[in-house]
């Protein structure tokens, strides 16, 4: 792995496509959405939302510019091996790439040591799901984060390892995201050194929040960490 390549990997994360390709997957987001038999996403109390929204073709986007990071209420659903939930925000999510880097993320009892991420952003491969470096897709992560003393993080937390592979899947429409499949434990590859990675984020959940990403770089031009800000915890969790 070169050093622009990591560079990127970690500034976009967990830190855009052509115009035929973006609407290309915009429509089998739609698609996906109502067709793809996530398993268990319809025994979700409130799974209904993301269904309506997926139907209803009056929805404005929001005109406030980063309100999509207002989760107004995350349904989830556990078994002892997988977690899914449903996200309705506050604002119209980007899926072009417009939002910069940020994401969505499932927090349990094993803290910042193993997060289920879902991400988006532009101008860098980091995910087995998208097709090039310019393919702002939703994907998943697996990562974990560490309060690293004396870095330019301050209180924000540093992106120490994120899985290349994107574990279950998630859908996007309007205001709605689905985060689903997601398992307890997952092997991949760290796309930060290349080494083999596991993290165990387990079922117990206790919280859900959207996160933004800023990298910091020092004189010489070196990435020196990725924090994650802006954390914001959502306004109702309802656990199945």
């Amino acid at each position: 792995m070169n050093f622009n390549t990591k560079l990127m990997l970690t500034a976009a994360i967990v830190a855009g496509v052509l115009s035929v390709g973006l609407l290309t997957y915009n429509q089998n987001q739609q698609t996906s959405a109502q067709s793809s038999g996530f398993a268990g996403l319809d025994n979700i109390p409130g799974f209904n939302i993301f269904k309506d929204a997926v139907k209803d073709k009056n929805i404005i986007p929001s005109k406030t510019s980063n309100d999509y990071l207002d989760i107004d209420k995350a349904v989830v659903g556990k078994t002892a091996k997988e977690v899914q939930a449903v996200l309705q925000t506050h604002g119209h999510i980007p899926k072009d790439g417009s939002g910069g880097a940020f994401g969505y993320g499932i927090l349990t009892t094993q803290g910042l040591n193993a997060i289920m991420v879902s991400t988006t952003h532009k101008g860098v491969l980091d995910s087995e799901d998208q097709k090039n470096a310019n393919d702002p897709r939703w994907h998943n992560h697996y990562v974990s984060l560490e309060d690293v003393p004396d870095d330019p993080c301050g209180t924000n937390p540093a992106v120490t390892s994120i899985t290349f592979q994107s574990p279950g899947e998630v859908v996007v429409s309007k205001d709605k995201a689905v985060m689903s499949n997601l398992p307890a434990k997952f092997k991949g590859t760290n796309a930060l050194n290349g080494n083999p990675l596991t993290l165990n984020p387990g079922t117990n959940v206790q919280n859900v929040v959207s996160f933004v990403l800023e990298p910091f770089f020092d004189n010489q031009g070196d990435l020196e960490a990725v924090c994650v800000k802006d954390i914001r915890p959502a306004d109702k969790v309802i656990k199945n």
